[in-house]
């Protein structure tokens, strides 16, 4: 009786609710518009163009295209990417022992929460079905029901770099780092199997632009510096093999994987949100093993791992062998002994020097992971032991004088969790071999269903080391600092939503941009509406300070200054008609600083996505102006691409932006995409520096895609 009662009020809202979004017809437009605010806070924060995350695009595009079943233990992976709270991943499993297993996905509209916003970014990705965890597999359910993807990307700028320059062997050897052994084309070629997200393999391939792919060899005079690191082919191969849900064996992986657990103080390879999420949200959910399927050359484990489990007990036992980049140096002329002074995490092979440094030195990672969750509370803890090939030795630097420096290091921590129904706490403890402890704890309050409070502390000993950490924190490698966020997320009004969030920081230790102790924050609010089922906007205004080094001009000492970075952006998407959707961006951003230095600028842009009903052919076309003093008041701005490739450039100086995507779908199983586009500076005759300069004042850039599907 209960469920026939929550079906017809279900319908009913579906049906006569006109004011409210029907998420069973929400195309994926809210997921994407989610994951581009995100991304383009996480390209602030890595302060880095060319950051790659193609790792964060496969796993939003992964679901999307294989969606997570309502009624299975899958609804934790809405968590771990940050499109649902704590809090109604909670009512999701309790509306389930209430009601049973979800018959439509219309039902999230009766779960406690579930406002229209996140219902819309929700229901792409999601389906109410049989778990398929309960299915026998076999030959025939392997080949009937396994989908098959293989997609080739081809990429380039058209305008010829310096680097690309043909030059005696004598200059290349007078400047290693300045010219590429390779062509300007970028090539991948991936392949994907997927049967009901249970069992899953593939590989990929990939060169980058400038890494030799079919040059013939080189000379008798280059070869011996190089040796079999210089080759012919793909520059980059990898390869995953998962199967999960088989009996007690939870999940087993071979080739490239992942591992993700706690809050990231002891262990989280590949990416990791940080403070780019929502206001709320920065509790993470650990992963624990998954398949490693992107181009991304770091942050990820080659071998095998495998995780067990029973009732509330599981297990997870990990190894991992493969080679790193890094610049190998002689210690002593006496023995000849070698030790690494600096690891790379470009995965760039295009010159003799970084061709030199590949695969340089062997990193080994084995350890375990044990978990207890039973209702409300989750325990886990971690140990894992790396040994590398050879010493690790940074130069002398006071910056670097507490960082990892040796060939054997081991991390262990215990981290917790306690949902309730309206607080969750959390945290992790870790600690390195050299006994020092990093910590971080957390607690969200749900007062209501549409707000939530989350507050978080975090204390890293400037002698904690970690290869693996990947915890939230504003410096990069998680060492001598201290920090206080608190965050909000409410929708008080139907069609209104607020994120906000501050963080206050100190550095009691050296970092790379600040030779003595220092100290900022970080403000940031954003405020959305839904105007209408064809338009939203969002207005958002942030505040960062922080401090640099800043010289006296009379001396060759550095002091340090603090610096405010204030930006103001408004954004609004709307449809006219059924064919056109258009969105409007503006962005001010205002930097100033204590040695007197100000820099301002703006960034305007008009997008038009052209999607005719029952046609095969999407357009997207942006125009774009930007006018900003320096670098210093750049703005990171997220670009439509092809399928699982992302652009996110950072504009600064004077000029234009324009670019044209088309995807044309020729049969059900083939796709195509191509992109062209252009920068042209009004405040240059020339672009870049070093083996990348361009001379002249314009950089276009193309890519052709196919993706086949079965």
């Amino acid at each position: 009786m209960k469920r026939l009662v929550v079906f017809i009020m279900a319908l009913s809202v579906a049906t006569f609710m006109k004011a409210q979004v029907a998420i069973d017809s929400v195309s994926p437009e809210a997921l994407n518009h989610l994951l581009i605010e995100q991304v383009e806070r996480l390209a602030q924060e890595s302060d880095n163009e060319e950051t790659d995350f193609e790792e964060l695009l496969e796993t939003y595009l992964y679901y999307m295209q294989n969606p997570i079943n309502l009624n299975s233990d899958g609804i934790i992976h809405l968590l771990e990417l940050h499109l649902i709270s704590v809090f109604q991943h909670e009512s999701i499993k309790t509306y389930r022992q209430l009601y049973g297993d979800f018959a439509f996905v219309g039902e999230l509209e009766m779960v406690e929460g579930f406002e229209e916003q996140t219902c819309s970014v929700v229901s792409p990705i999601v389906y109410a079905g049989q778990d398929p965890s309960r299915n026998r597999i076999g030959i025939q359910e392997l080949a009937h029901y396994g989908r098959h993807q293989l997609i080739g990307r081809y990429e380039q700028v058209l305008e010829r770099a310096q680097g690309y320059a043909k030059v005696s062997d004598s200059a290349l050897l007078a400047s290693p780092s300045k010219y590429y052994l390779g062509s300007p084309q970028k090539y991948q070629l991936r392949y994907g199997y997927n049967y009901r997200n249970r069992i899953r393999f593939g590989f990929i391939m990939e060169k980058d632009a400038g890494e030799p792919f079919g040059s013939k060899p080189l000379s008798d005079s280059l070869m011996p510096l190089l040796g079999d690191k210089y080759r012919q082919g793909f520059d980059f191969y990898g390869f995953h093999l998962y199967a999960a849900d088989f009996g007690i064996v939870k999940e087993v992986a071979l080739g490239d994987y992942q591992l993700s657990f706690g809050q990231g103080l002891t262990l989280w390879s590949g990416m990791s949100f940080g403070k780019v999420v929502s206001g709320s949200s920065v509790m993470k959910q650990g992963r624990g093993l998954k398949p490693k399927a992107s181009a991304t050359e770091y942050g990820f484990m080659r071998g095998g791992a495998i995780t067990l489990q029973h009732k509330s007990l599981s297990a997870t036992a990990f190894y991992s062998i493969r080679n790193l980049d890094a610049h190998v140096v002689t210690s002593d002329s006496l023995n000849e002994a070698e030790v690494v002074s600096s690891l790379s995490k470009t995965g760039y092979h295009r010159t003799i020097g970084e061709i030199a440094n590949k695969n340089a030195i062997r990193q080994q990672v084995f350890g375990a992971h044990a978990a207890y969750a039973d209702g409300h509370l989750e325990v886990g803890y971690t140990i894992h032991h790396t040994l590398l090939g050879a010493e690790l030795q940074l130069k002398p630097n006071p910056y670097n004088h507490f960082y990892f420096q040796g060939s054997q290091l081991t991390n262990q921590g215990l981290d917790f969790k306690v949902v309730r129904q309206r607080y969750a706490v959390f945290g992790e403890v870790a600690m390195s071999s050299n006994k020092a402890f990093a910590r971080l704890m957390g607690l969200t309050v749900s007062p209501t269903g549409y707000i939530n409070f989350t507050m978080l502390y975090r204390n890293y000993d400037r002698k904690y080391q970690n290869l693996l950490s990947n915890a939230y924190s504003e410096s990069s490698r998680r060492q001598g600092e201290t920090g206080y966020y608190l965050g909000l997320e409410a929708a008080p009004a139907p069609y209104w939503k607020i994120l906000a969030y501050t963080d206050f920081f100190r550095f009691n230790w050296l970092t790379s941009q600040v030779y003595a102790p220092s100290w900022g924050h970080d403000y940031y609010l954003r405020v959305s509406h839904s105007l209408s089922r064809k338009a939203s906007c969002y207005l958002q205004l942030r505040s960062k300070a922080k401090m640099k080094n800043a010289s006296d001009g009379n001396s060759f000492s550095y002091h340090p200054v603090s610096y405010t970075k204030n930006s103001i952006r408004f954004n609004i998407n709307y449809k006219i008609g059924y064919k056109l959707v258009l969105s409007n961006k503006a962005e001010y951003a205002h930097y100033r600083s204590e040695d007197a230095k100000n820099s301002q600028g703006y960034f305007l842009c008009q997008d038009i996505s052209y999607n005719p009903i029952n046609q095969p052919f999407v357009l997207t076309f942006r125009y774009a102006l930007f006018d900003t003093h320096d670098y210093d008041s750049r703005m990171y701005v997220y670009e439509s691409d092809v399928l699982y490739s992302f652009s996110i450039p950072a504009f600064y100086g004077k000029g234009m932006r324009v670019y044209l995507l088309g995807k044309l779908k020729l049969f059900n199983t083939l796709t195509l995409y191509a992109r062209i586009g252009c920068t042209v500076f009004r405040d240059r005759d020339e672009i870049g520096s070093g083996a990348a300069h361009i001379e002249n004042n314009h950089k276009t850039d193309v890519k052709v895609e196919a993706v086949w599907k079965l």
